[in-house]
């Protein structure tokens, strides 16, 4: 067998490899979203999915809830139940990132690696190109080399003395001067208040020996 094909055949197995890679990978991911994914009622879906221009269909079912038949109790366990739903799955969307991001830093330096050494073992064997089928051609590049400059400072002492120094406005100090009423500094600087409005919102107090058995039952009978 002819060396060329030989490459050819190595280069289709890795091909072959990569795709039966991605299709694990997808079905991993995919198995993961099932596992996250739990029953929706109508409630978990309208918080889940709420936006500023559909906040009146919010508003109805929070209407809805409080005006039905059910305790108290139950409303508050299937409000509560439903908001906290998205806690869960924040942490499971910020896991998920986290494992993609370092997934994304070893594909890019495998990529890389794989590069180089494809390039070594070309080279050994006197290859600079091989045409292909599905793909127009594999060649090597050329060596580079990258030059940068480093600024670095051997001696601030003897440059401070030289004069190469700047003042700046210690606003620690000048704060607080402010503070102890200093004629001077109050005669520059002034006092602002900035308010920031923040709109009355629902805290979710949770019980310590709550768990996912007893959201489940709760949500499941409120909701029915």
């Amino acid at each position: 067998m002819k060396l060329s094909t030989k490459l050819y055949l190595l280069l289709y197995a890795v091909d072959v490899a990569t795709t039966i890679y991605r299709r694990l990978s997808s079905h991993t991911t995919n198995e993961k979203e099932n596992n996250m994914k739990t029953t929706r009622y109508k409630f978990e879906q309208a918080v889940q999915e709420v936006k500023p221009e559909t906040t009146e269909w919010l508003r109805d079912e929070f209407k809805a809830i409080l005006e039905s038949e059910k305790d108290y109790t139950r409303k508050a366990d299937y409000i509560g139940f439903s908001l906290t739903s998205l806690d869960s799955k924040v942490v499971s969307l910020d896991e998920e990132i986290k494992e993609l991001h370092n997934l994304k830093k070893k594909l890019k330096s495998a990529k890389d690696l794989a590069l180089t050494i494809g390039a070594e073992v070309f080279s050994i064997y006197g290859i600079e190109k091989i045409d292909g089928a599905g793909i127009s051609s594999i060649t090597i590049t050329k060596p580079t080399t990258k030059s940068k400059e480093k600024f670095e400072i051997l001696d601030s002492d003897a440059l401070i003395d030289a004069g190469y120094v700047k003042t700046v406005l210690d606003e620690e100090a000048v704060a607080r001067a402010f503070e102890e009423n200093d004629p001077l500094v109050q005669q520059y600087c002034e006092l602002s208040v900035i308010e920031t409005a923040t709109p009355a919102k629902l805290k979710i107090n949770k019980r310590r020996s709550s768990n996912n058995t007893t959201k489940a039952n709760f949500t499941e009978e409120i909701a029915s």
